[in-house]
């Protein structure tokens, strides 16, 4: 008898109780707008039990793929200011969120510079010139950004392993809102480098046993994000390149190089396995991040205005800069769009 109930006890599942707690956190309490309303929209209209107050939900897993120079990071600025700056100051609604942001900078390429003056720029905008208090409002939303700077995949994976012992220990006052690492792709090539060498070494009697062992850098990634992911409930976005388009007919949609990472789009698999992706660590597993939404951007080629007759003379000064943003979630058949325009001093979004 006892050996039957032994068996019984163990198919319960069960879960710690800070995973418990997190996920009554996501059900009750909602993130917030994007403030592109096209995105937002399209994520309304994906959702299973939209909170029209809230267009993403703790938890959401985003990815961000373009070419170099396509407009990803800027994209990635205007999100995180919506994540730091507060949802309103004194009488005035500023729509963000009010809550840290973490940023893995791996190619040392986010300028905190024009991450400052983007910022800044917004909140003078939304409070107005002669409001008293700018500078202690940019300085608070400031001080909710972390920047970390990792010098390779298995420094990413240990940093974001410890990073729920930094947020109890730096940020106790705080939630993080948003994870974002920026780029995946930024140690592919070293990354596949010594995965090509394990796949030569497997063949060797001498050097056979440790390399059946070895296991790929980003998948200690994406178990150390799915980990934080399950315990703190931050959104998590991940710029990546583009590098080999779906088709002719879909220039601007990509297939997946990274392996292992979530590719939920037929078009986004491989049309042949790659020599340097052991069978072993190809497939998906339940312990890494799913994506809830893949954005693909992409400078526009045709210079036409898209809203002629605008009257927002912003916008009519942002034309040069013009980035198409492609929407898709998985088990969706609909394509969003939204247009997004970078001046010197504001990215806008249409």
């Amino acid at each position: 008898m006892w050996p039957l109930l032994r068996d019984m006890l163990d198919e319960i599942q069960s879960e710690s109780l800070a995973t418990l707690l997190t996920s009554v956190h996501v059900e009750t309490s909602p993130v917030g707008l994007t403030h592109i309303r096209p995105l937002d929209a399209h994520l309304f209209s994906t959702a299973n039990n939209p909170v029209f107050t809230s267009s993403l939900k703790r938890g959401d897993v985003i990815e961000i793929q373009g070419a170099p120079s396509s407009g990803k990071t800027h994209l990635l600025y205007h999100l995180l200011i919506i994540c730091v700056i507060p949802s309103t100051h004194h009488s005035t609604t500023l729509g963000g969120w009010g809550k840290a942001a973490v940023v893995f900078d791996m190619d040392h390429n986010f300028d905190i510079v024009r991450f400052n003056r983007l910022l800044r720029h917004r909140i003078t905008r939304l409070l107005g010139n002669d409001a008293p208090d700018i500078e202690n409002v940019v300085q608070q939303s400031l001080q909710r950004l972390r920047v970390f700077r990792p010098h390779s995949s298995l420094q990413l994976s240990v940093t974001i392993s410890d990073l729920a012992k930094y947020h109890s220990d730096h940020v106790t006052h705080e939630e993080i809102g948003i994870v974002a690492i920026d780029s995946m792709s930024a140690h592919y090539w070293p990354d596949r480098f010594v995965a090509q060498q394990m796949r030569t070494a497997a063949m060797s009697s001498e050097h056979a046993k440790e390399a059946q062992a070895y296991i790929p850098p980003l998948r200690h990634v994406l178990l150390a994000l799915e980990s934080f992911r399950r315990t703190h409930s931050p959104v998590i976005i991940m710029t990546n390149w583009g590098l080999h388009s779906a088709s002719k007919n879909d220039p601007f949609l990509y297939r997946q190089h990274l392996h292992p990472f979530p590719a939920p789009f037929p078009h986004s698999h491989p049309t042949t396995s790659r020599r340097d992706a052991p069978a072993t660590v190809s497939v998906f597993h339940e312990d890494m991040p799913r994506l809830t939404c893949h954005i693909t951007v992409h400078q526009d080629v045709n210079k036409k205005s898209d809203s002629p007759g605008s009257h927002d003379d912003r916008l009519d000064l942002a034309r040069k800069g013009k980035i198409v943003g492609l929407i898709r979630t998985p088990n969706a058949t609909s394509v969003g769009k939204f247009l997004l325009y970078i001046t010197n001093d504001e990215v806008l979004a249409d």
